[in-house]
């Protein structure tokens, strides 16, 4: 098993966030996925992933309740990297600029619908994780 894309990984992560699912139905989910982890793939995905690894191990240390845990996550699903390709086709790895934002700057520039089936909002998640 491997994680299909990165979309697929932030639906996940979203339907815990959400309460559709239990940390441990997520865990099931994410820990086989991760151990057979493509490391050729995209960047922004490789570093959700260890991100989300991070996460977990420090909340199974003690370091985080399980809202904390979900505050971390939601950042995780709000935050996101883009590779700029200003003149298409192939481009050298070294020449590709990745930018990273939030869910809200990335209203503004409109760019969000970038995951549209992620289908939860930056307020959405500060509510969930008891944020303002």
């Amino acid at each position: 098993m491997d994680f299909q894309s990165e979309l697929g990984l932030r639906q996940e992560l979203g339907r815990y966030l959400k309460r559709q699912c239990t940390l441990k139905d997520f865990e099931d989910w994410f820990v086989p996925r991760s151990w057979n982890f493509d490391q050729n793939s995209t960047p922004s995905l490789q570093k959700l992933v260890a991100q989300i690894e991070l996460s977990l191990a420090e909340f199974s240390n003690g370091d985080w309740t399980e809202e904390e845990l979900r505050q971390q996550f939601g950042i995780l699903l709000t935050n996101y990297e883009i590779e700029y390709h200003p003149f298409g086709g192939e481009i050298a790895p070294e020449n590709v600029s990745t930018h990273t934002g939030t869910g809200s700057s990335a209203q503004e520039c409109h760019q969000f619908d970038l995951w549209p089936n992620v289908d939860i909002r930056p307020a959405e998640v500060s509510a969930l994780a008891g944020r303002p």
